[in-house]
C-alpha cells in the first residue's frame, strides 16, 4: 500500500491492529470470567454432597443402614440426624434429606410440627428430599392405609399414598415384586436401566397424584400398573418417592442388611438410585450471583472501561496522524511522499 492509498483509505491502516486489540480484550474477559460449574449433571457420583439421613427410630434400622451404605457408595457424605436436630434447623447444612422405611406415624410424632416446617422450607428453598416406603407415606398429603384415609402434614406430594398392596403381599408380609422402569423419563436419564427391576416390597404405597402433570412416574408396579416411584419439583427443590425398597441388596452383603438375603433381586437398584440422586442434586454446585458474579464484577468493569478507553485513544492517535499527513499532502506530493515514507517505515 502506497502513501496515497493510506491517506485515501485511512481506516485500512488500523483495522488490523484494532482486530488484534479486540481479540486480546475477548481473551482477557474469558480469563477473568471463570466458567461456571455445570452442576452435578457433569458428575458421576455424589462427591461433595451432604446427605442428612433421618434416624427413624428402631423400625428404621435396616433401611437406614442400607441407605447409609448406598449413599457412601455414591461418595456422598452421610450424617444421621435425629428429629430434634431437624427441629433445631440443622438441615441448613445439607443438600439432601432422606427419610427411610419404618413407621410414618412415629416419624411425624418424633419430628413434630416445627420439624415438618423445617423439612418443607428446606425443600422449597432448593434442597432435595428422598422418601422410601414409610418415608414416602410421610411426605404425602394424605394416605389410604388398608382402605382408611388419613391426612398427613408434610404435604410435599400433593396426592394420596395408597397401601398396602395386597396383590403383592398383604401387610405385614413382604415379597419381591417386579417394577417397570420409565426409560424415556424426561427428568432423569434412565435409558441405561433394564426394562424391569425385581425389588423388595414391604407395605409401601403406590401414588395417586392430584395433578398428574406435576409429577413424573419413574416406575410402575407390574401387578397393577400403578406408580411405584415418582419424581417432582417442590418450590425450588426436588423430590423422589419410592414405594418399594431400592436400598436393600437381596443378593449382596454390601448393604449390611442380612434379613432379606434369602431373596434374589436379579441385580441392583443402586445405579438407578445414583441417577435419581444426581438429578436431585444437580443444581447444588451451580454458583449463585453471590458465589460467581459479584466477586468478578468489579474486575470485569475495570477491564471493560480500560479496554474502551484504550481503543478510543488508539483510534484518536491514528486518525490524528492521518489528518496530519493529509495536511502535508496538500502542500505537495513530494512533501507527502517524504512523510509517508517516514511513517510507513517508522
Amino acid at each position: 500500500m502506497d502513501g496515497l492509498d493510506i491517506m485515501r483509505n485511512p481506516t485500512q491502516q488500523f483495522s488490523t491492529p484494532l482486530g488484534v486489540l479486540f481479540t486480546l480484550i475477548l481473551i482477557l474477559m474469558i480469563l477473568v470470567f471463570p466458567q461456571p460449574s455445570t452442576g452435578q449433571s457433569d458428575q458421576s457420583d455424589l462427591t461433595g454432597i451432604q446427605v442428612a439421613l433421618y434416624t427413624g427410630g428402631p423400625t428404621s434400622e435396616s433401611s437406614r443402614e442400607s441407605l447409609s451404605r448406598m449413599f457412601s457408595w455414591m461418595n456422598a457424605s452421610v450424617t444421621v440426624l435425629s428429629g430434634s436436630a431437624i427441629r433445631e434447623g440443622e438441615l441448613e447444612n445439607f443438600d439432601l434429606v432422606v427419610i427411610p422405611g419404618g413407621y410414618a406415624p412415629d416419624f411425624i410424632d418424633d419430628i413434630g410440627a416445627r420439624g415438618l416446617d423445617k423439612i418443607r422450607d428446606f425443600t422449597s428453598n432448593g434442597g432435595s428430599f428422598i422418601g422410601v416406603c414409610a418415608g414416602a407415606y410421610f411426605a404425602s398429603d394424605y394416605i389410604i392405609w388398608q382402605g382408611i384415609p388419613t391426612e398427613y402434614r408434610l404435604d410435599l406430594f400433593d396426592g394420596a399414598a395408597v397401601g398396602a398392596i395386597d396383590q403383592i403381599a398383604p401387610w405385614p408380609n413382604f415379597q419381591m415384586c417386579t417394577i417397570s422402569i420409565n426409560r424415556n423419563s424426561i427428568r432423569i436419564d434412565l435409558s441405561s436401566e433394564p426394562a424391569n427391576h425385581t425389588i423388595m416390597y414391604f407395605g409401601g404405597p403406590y401414588f395417586l397424584p392430584s395433578d398428574p402433570s406435576e409429577i413424573e412416574i419413574l416406575a410402575t408396579y407390574d401387578i397393577n400398573d400403578e406408580a411405584a416411584m415418582i419424581s417432582f419439583e417442590y418450590g425450588q427443590g426436588r423430590v423422589f418417592l419410592s414405594g418399594p425398597h431400592p436400598e436393600w441388596e437381596e443378593d449382596s452383603d454390601r448393604d449390611n442388611a442380612s434379613w432379606p438375603d434369602d431373596f434374589d433381586d436379579n441385580g441392583s437398584e443402586w445405579n438407578l438410585m445414583l441417577s435419581v440422586s444426581l438429578w436431585l442434586t444437580e443444581n447444588v454446585n451451580k454458583p449463585s450471583i453471590t458465589e460467581f458474579q459479584l466477586p468478578h464484577l468489579v474486575g470485569v468493569a475495570f477491564l471493560v472501561v480500560g479496554a474502551i478507553g484504550t481503543v478510543a485513544i488508539f483510534i484518536h492517535v491514528l486518525r490524528n496522524r492521518v489528518d496530519y499527513r493529509n495536511k502535508f499532502y496538500q502542500r505537495g506530493p513530494e512533501t507527502a511522499d517524504l512523510l509517508m515514507f517516514t511513517f510507513v517505515h517508522s
